[in-house]
């Protein structure tokens, strides 16, 4: 059964294995349309009625990130809500997800990873949050990461921005397996395939427990966001970095 939301996101369901698959551009980057497009498709029939939900992005990555341009005034708060709205919808989806990555896997693309709760990364794939270089930071990641991955790791990833290859995310925890690139399609399969041989409703209520042992995300994000809708951007170089980003150019820190 196979059926394609409007634009940029399709969904496909086999048995019990439902894949929600984006694509914009060459590089996946989620603007709010698309975020809207791909909230709308987690809450198909056949996405939540699946013993299991792989999400891909369509050609060379997974996603490079939000798009800088729906980072700027007046956009950024509609931003923030559609990617909050999407994050918590795959968070809270009733069946596992499994994240199938290739290529780049940048600023909000991993932090869309981090929500999911299995991953499967191709060998050539590459990770980073880069926030910090553009002067900003990642909400999600500020708030859930130390919970994730522990403080340490979190720090390193929040505050130097350096991107790291599949190796490096298996040994933080970011992903659990590594595979060459023409055998990512087998393995992702393959996974999914022993999770739809389990009982349905025992998959459901276990994810169910593992979600509420973790500290909740959703007020810890809250208070990121307020951070940085109400105090960064009200600063004086508050889309300083965004802009230089756009323009191609150094940014310029007139506040250090």
């Amino acid at each position: 059964m196979k059926a394609k939301s409007p634009g940029t996101v399709t969904v496909t369901r086999i048995a019990g294995r439902a894949t929600v698959t984006w694509e914009h551009g060459p590089a996946n980057v989620f603007d709010t349309a698309l975020l809207e497009e791909f909230i709308q498709a987690l809450h198909r029939e056949e996405v939540t009625g699946a013993h299991v939900v792989v999400l891909r992005g369509e050609g060379k990555c997974w996603s490079g990130g939000l798009s800088v341009e729906d980072h700027l005034q007046p956009r950024v708060s509609a931003m923030f809500d559609a990617f909050r709205t999407t994050l918590r919808t795959v968070w809270n989806l009733p069946p596992p997800t499994i994240a199938q990555v290739h290529g780049r896997c940048l600023g909000g693309g991993m932090e869309l990873l981090m929500a999911c709760d299995l991953a499967v990364a191709s060998a050539g794939a590459t990770f980073g949050q880069p926030e910090i270089r553009l002067g900003v930071f990642a909400p999600f990641g500020a708030a859930t990461y130390s919970h994730l991955l522990g403080s340490r790791q979190a720090a390193e990833l929040l505050f130097l921005g350096t991107p790291f290859d599949a190796r490096q995310a298996a040994a933080a925890g970011i992903v659990n397996r590594v595979v060459p690139e023409d055998e990512l399609d087998a393995s992702v399969a393959l996974t999914a395939q022993t999770v739809c041989s389990y009982r349905r409703e025992a998959l459901r209520l276990l994810k169910r427990v593992l979600r509420a042992t973790k500290t909740d995300p959703w007020s810890r994000m809250a208070v990121a966001e307020k951070a940085y809708l109400d105090d960064l951007m009200a600063r004086e170089d508050a889309e300083e970095g965004l802009r230089a980003f756009l323009e191609k150019r150094t940014p310029i820190w007139r506040d250090g």
